[in-house]
């Protein structure tokens, strides 16, 4: 048996692979450690070292298994989490204002609240059932139902979970497994089932179920602010299968489409978790670590504390502003909570003890601090730790490299070398003299050919170098209407004008890119096989600048559409807001929209009117058209600005 070694004796490289390891095992259902030990110990040593290590903020992935690989038609993303009525009410607060931009008023908001399974995630889509793999590319499982998994409501109901039912648990096989989840990642993963697992599919207690298949709650704001755990208490305790917890989302579609999601969660969703078992503590030091963007955070080194099974050392203190507003310093007794997060949570302050001591240097390179909101930040780009965590951040997001880790950084950044143009130029010869063996040379060279020859999508190219404010998804949007290449010209308005890009987060996109194209444009020339977004410049038309929504039954695909306005230069909407200037309406469309559109005096046309529209920007004449305007015809046209 694998010896186990405690998660202070490792590097964090060593760290990263166990923990890869353990969830390898975990999702085969051989774990070989047990969930809280992963969480509050491995996971929780990792978070304590480096809060925004890349492992931290991505999907889980799962091992390879099944009878192939299927990419999602849109991510399977986790779940954010909230264990407090505070943290629902901030969750509220950002639909609320997601609703306010768009012009839709608070009060009209709805919240659908749903018990949170505690099985293995899934999407069951044109017959194939696919487990949440990576969040963009899942393993093929529909063989499950061969097995023996009974789908409940039939093919095509979407994403949901395979799960046991919890009556079959608590009486055949809670005294023989340590939880139902383990049972159900063995009788999928497994080439052959065990006996447990084969009788329970043969007594069909294990199920894909849908989400859309759970009881649920409608409610108001307030009604789930003022009844939230009676709502979710009387949810989870009738659902039938194993939970942990309860996921609250908006039901209004539009503000769904501006929230968008990050790399890991969608931003319009939040899981209600039970607040755990708190305890208190003493604080023996305030550490303080410098991350790529600069932002320098403190990690709170306290006397260690038993809480929910496991021994805590270290917990965030998010960030400079709570230190500074909590007056937290060495003897300061304080409060956490464990509740399923990676690293305990700090509640709050119970005895006072010195006066907070926030750094006015960075702890890297001494460089002065500048305060920005509650962040304390270094604005020296030269930093070590900054270029340490913005390479190991390059390596990691562009996911076609290997060998590039902790060590192999340091080693590089300790010969000086701290550039990454400079990193792929390197030959086996410039590695060896910096100590790495002969064969690892070559390898470490092997890998950067690789990730120069190997396809990867531009906006995770885009993403890899860390720009601030520019994570994955919104890379992703971005490339959706701009071309990389065209990124340094793109300004502020232009950014700001598309869905999701607000009026303070475009300013500083717009600036960050300029400021770090040359790098960009570097690192493109190297020669990498770059995929994904073919959108050019747009030819001036009739619809240049303008923002369209286009509703009701579409004779022509509402994507199709939606992506011809863009090659035009417009802007398409999910929603009639104060700034849209065109509904272009099909069959059966809501009054609503109808409404307002009247409301904001913004233009009515048919789907007809607004492909003959589209017709005058090609220069077309009537007699060239059909009598119903098709897209097929302009998807032909549109090939001359491709």
């Amino acid at each position: 048996m694998k010896t186990i070694k405690s998660a202070k004796n490792l590097s964090t490289d060593e760290l990263v692979t166990f923990l890869s390891e353990a969830n390898t095992a975990y999702r085969n259902g051989n774990p070989i450690i047990d969930d809280a030990t992963y969480d509050h110990v491995y996971l929780a040593e990792l978070s304590s070292r480096l809060p925004d290590h890349p492992f931290l903020k991505k999907v889980e992935p799962e091992s390879d298994f099944g009878t192939g690989k299927i990419k999602h038609s849109k991510p399977l993303l986790s779940t954010d989490k909230a264990y407090t009525i505070d943290e629902i009410k901030a969750f509220v607060k950002r639909i609320e204002s997601a609703a306010e931009e768009l012009g839709i008023k608070p009060s009209s908001l709805f919240y659908r609240v749903t018990p949170k399974l505690d099985g293995m995630a899934g999407s069951y889509t044109n017959a194939r059932l696919v487990t949440r793999g990576n969040g963009e590319i899942g393993n093929d499982v529909t063989y499950v139902f061969d097995r023996g998994v009974v789908p409940i409501g039939g093919i095509n109901t979407e994403l949901g979970e395979i799960v046991l039912s919890q009556a079959y648990w608590d009486q055949n096989l809670s005294d023989r497994f340590a939880h139902p989840r383990n049972v159900v990642v063995g009788l999928v993963g497994a080439d052959n089932l065990n006996e447990d697992s084969a009788q329970a599919l043969s007594d069909q207690a294990v199920h894909f179920v849908p989400y859309s298949q759970l009881q649920s709650a409608i409610v108001s704001a307030t009604e789930l602010i003022d009844k939230l755990d009676s709502i979710c208490h009387q949810l989870e305790s009738g659902c039938g299968y194993p939970t942990d917890g309860s996921v609250i989302e908006t039901t209004n579609e539009a503000v769904k489409d501006l929230l968008g999601h990050t790399s890991n969660h969608y931003r319009w969703q939040i899981a209600k978790k039970t607040v755990g078992d708190t305890a208190e503590s003493i604080v023996r030091g305030v550490n303080w670590q410098t991350g790529r963007t600069g932002r320098v955070t403190p990690i709170l080194s306290i006397e260690r504390t038993r809480l929910s099974g496991a021994w805590i050392e270290n917990v965030t203190g998010h960030h400079a502003g709570n230190i500074r507003n909590l007056q937290i310093g060495v003897g300061c007794e304080i409060r956490l909570v464990r509740s399923g997060e990676i690293i305990p949570k700090l509640m709050g302050v119970t005895l006072p003890g010195s006066p907070a001591d926030i750094p006015t240097t960075c702890p890297s390179c001494h460089y002065d601090l500048e305060w920005e909101r509650d962040f304390l930040v270094c604005g020296n780009s030269l930093c070590s730790a900054q270029i340490s965590n913005r390479l190991a951040h390059f390596f990691s997001t562009i996911g076609n490299i290997d060998l590039f880790g902790e060590k192999t950084i340091a080693t590089l950044l300790n010969h000086g070398i701290d550039e990454l143009p400079t990193i792929y130029a390197l030959k086996a010869k410039d590695f060896e003299t910096m100590g790495f063996g002969p064969k690892q040379a070559q390898n470490l060279v092997r890998e950067l050919k690789r990730s120069l020859s190997e396809s990867i999508e531009d906006w995770r190219f885009l993403a890899s170098f860390g720009i601030r404010h520019l994570g994955r998804g919104d890379s992703r949007r971005l490339l959706k209407h701009f071309k990389l290449s065209e990124l340094s010209q793109v300004d502020a308005e232009q950014i700001q004008a598309l869905d999701s890009f607000g009026p303070l987060k475009a300013p500083r996109i717009a600036s960050e890119i300029k400021s770090t194209w040359t790098l960009i444009a570097t690192m493109i020339d190297l020669g990498f096989n770059l995929n994904g977004s073919t959108q050019v410049s747009a030819p001036a038309s009739a619809i240049t600048g303008l923002n369209i929504v286009f509703t009701g039954k579409m004779e022509n695909p509402r994507k199709l559409l939606q992506e011809q306005a863009l090659q035009f230069g417009a802007n398409p909407q999910s929603s009639v807001t104060s700034n849209s200037d065109i509904l272009v309406i099909g069959a059966n469309v809501g009054s609503k929209k109808i409404d307002a559109a009247k409301k904001h005096n913004t233009r009515v046309i048919t789907e007809v009117e607004y492909l003959e529209l589209i017709a005058a920007c090609t220069g077309a004449s009537n007699s060239e058209t059909t009598e119903k305007p098709s897209i097929h015809m302009y998807e032909e046209q549109m090939q001359l600005f491709v």
